[in-house]
């Protein structure tokens, strides 16, 4: 029932009521005043009948409200986190880039990059609830070894590189990434 109606439907109650009231009083009791004050009476519950079911359709408005604006934030929320793990995604293929180009030093400044960033993403719970700790935790393993057999390289161009083994470790974890931003695109779907 709309609010109007509701209104409506209040008013010829206290109507109905003010007759009842009326003609069951006795007629000496039917004067101007006492007229009046039932008429206050009824006005009064009338306000109080508005009043409240104003407070309800405020009510129900600001649910909806609250509702849409919880949705448009885990939305933009996605949308962030999508953007974000194309950014990493994109610092994976970039390194890979310098690998194969035998840019160690642009290499190991962008591995130490994408290090501060994966470590920040292991540890919010956003990405904990998308992705297994098992599956992170192997995959970023790899990462912090290959960073390390990188430096120990340059230190020492004595120390071999398994630079096919690093290409893979870096695919694995573009393929972990990719995997992510696919799940929370699906995520927004299913919203």
């Amino acid at each position: 029932m709309s609010q109007r109606n509701k209104v409506l439907l209040s008013l010829l109650i206290s109507v109905i009521l003010f007759l009842v009231l009326y003609f069951t009083l006795p007629k000496e009791d039917r004067t101007f005043l006492n007229v009046l004050a039932i008429v206050g009476f009824l006005l009064s519950v009338l306000g109080i009948v508005i009043a409240y079911i104003q407070i309800l359709s405020i009510k129900e408005v600001t649910e909806q409200t609250r509702s849409a604006v919880i949705h448009n934030i885990k939305l933009n929320n996605n949308l962030l986190m999508i953007s974000d793990l194309s950014r990493k995604v994109a610092m994976v293929d970039e390194i890979q880039g310098f690998i194969k180009e035998d840019k160690i030093e642009l290499c190991i400044l962008r591995m130490k990059d994408l290090k501060v960033i994966l470590n920040a993403v292991r540890n919010q719970d956003s990405y904990q609830s998308i992705v297994s700790k098992k599956e992170f935790k192997v995959v970023f393993e790899d990462f912090n070894i290959d960073l390390d057999n990188f430096q120990k390289h340059h230190l020492n161009n004595r120390n071999k590189l398994d630079k096919v083994k690093i290409l893979i470790n870096l695919e694995s974890l573009s393929s972990l990434l990719l995997s992510l931003e696919i799940k929370i695109k699906n995520l927004g779907h299913d919203n």
